[in-house]
């Protein structure tokens, strides 16, 4: 996730709040390794380079916000034929790629507390009769997250699709 000074994202935004917290806090450090438009695959990449390898052996915390644009490519490929059989298959990489993530930063640093930030829709408004679809896709995405997060120590999945459902503004975007 990209942090601008007008919009820092969730990561952002948890950082400021941090330093706020001098009492409990000592020392934060942010480091984005992500870019716009990253897929999980382009992760298992980042996660190749030595310098996120060591960043993440020291760290205390890992944020992932991952797996939107896994989707997004799903509805930009096939905009004009949307099939479930499409996102199902997508999901299927993504929920392998997902796996290979955290057992990376798992065996880089098995102490790391991961924080895994699921989907929500920004489409809500857009998307019409599909949107629907759209919502019990991401439903299901975000249960699959949750069950590939409990096979791992010190993860935590963090809803957010509530947070957004029903709102015209979506503050992180």
């Amino acid at each position: 996730m990209s942090a601008t000074k007008k919009n820092k994202g969730y990561v952002g935004t948890t950082v400021d709040r941090l330093k706020q917290k001098k009492n409990n806090v000592k020392k934060v450090a942010f480091v984005d390794f992500g870019h716009r438009g990253d897929t999980s695959s382009d992760l298992l990449q980042v996660l190749k380079r030595a310098s996120v390898k060591q960043q993440i052996k020291k760290s205390n915390v890992v944020f992932l916000t991952i797996g939107a644009n896994d989707l997004v490519h799903v509805l930009r490929t096939h905009f004009l034929d949307l099939k479930a059989v499409y996102f199902t298959e997508q999901e299927h990489v993504f929920n392998a790629n997902f796996n290979e993530i955290l057992e990376e930063i798992r065996k880089l640093n098995p102490k790391t507390t991961i924080y895994y930030f699921g989907l929500y829709n920004p489409f809500e408004d857009y998307m019409g009769s599909s949107n629907n679809k759209l919502v019990d896709t991401l439903k299901e995405w975000n249960r699959q997250s949750e069950v590939t997060l409990k096979k791992y120590p010190q993860t935590t999945f963090i809803p957010t699709y509530d947070i957004f459902y029903g709102k015209k503004r979506y503050p992180f975007i």
